[in-house]
């Protein structure tokens, strides 16, 4: 699978009001005349329609990458906490390729020593899209449409602890985390394909 290196737009409506006034003058007469003013002015509506902006193909893409790397970040805590409820098939609902084998790996090794987390990780930023959306599954390495994005973990809350309650978690760990997070479509353009397929936490970077 080829990694590659990559906006969202807003629309504001203005509504604009105008008030006329009456305008009242002197005569020579020192008479105060008002100058004349149509008992019934007829109101003129005016319809406007504006353009629905349409997203490109890139932007689809990011925004799905963006909504599911929070699934899988939320799996893999819940999976943690409690790895009595979760069983590795349904790390297959958010995770493909060696993301799914890291979550895999994980789980396993904090299952079978006895570990829980407790805590959750909260994401804090995803930046830095980048997108290619070629796909071709004959290449070897294949062609798989993929979003990588720049994503701040904050690690702060989250503990691991023994079955004695004691933490094992390095007193030297840094509170923040920059991973680097790929998301891929084997069955592009199918909009619900999209599945973390690689988590790379960059030797250690921080945000």
């Amino acid at each position: 699978m080829t990694r590659l290196k990559q906006t969202r737009t807003l629309a504001a409506a203005v509504v604009l009001a105008a008030t006329l006034g009456a305008c009242t003058t002197t005569g020579g007469n020192g008479v105060s005349t008002s100058s004349a003013t149509p008992s019934h002015t007829p109101t003129m509506t005016k319809t406007t329609t504006s353009a629905t902006p349409t997203q490109s193909p890139e932007d689809l893409a990011i925004a799905a990458a963006k909504a599911r790397i929070p699934e899988y970040n939320a799996m893999a805590d819940s999976s943690l906490k409690d790895t009595k409820a979760f069983s590795i098939e349904s790390f297959k609902k958010v995770a493909i390729g060696t993301a799914l084998d890291d979550l895999n790996n994980r789980f396993s090794a904090v299952s079978a020593q006895g570990y829980t987390q407790t805590g959750d990780s909260v994401i804090e930023s995803m930046t830095n899209p980048r997108v290619d959306l070629k796909l071709d599954l004959k290449k070897s390495p294949p062609d798989v449409p993929t979003v990588q994005l720049d994503v701040c973990l904050d690690v702060s809350k989250v503990n691991l602890i023994d079955a004695a309650g004691k933490s094992v978690i390095p007193a030297d760990r840094k509170p923040r985390q920059l991973w680097r997070v790929g998301v891929s479509n084997y069955d592009y353009p199918n909009p619900s394909r999209w599945l973390v397929s690689f988590t790379d936490t960059q030797g250690g970077k921080t945000c």
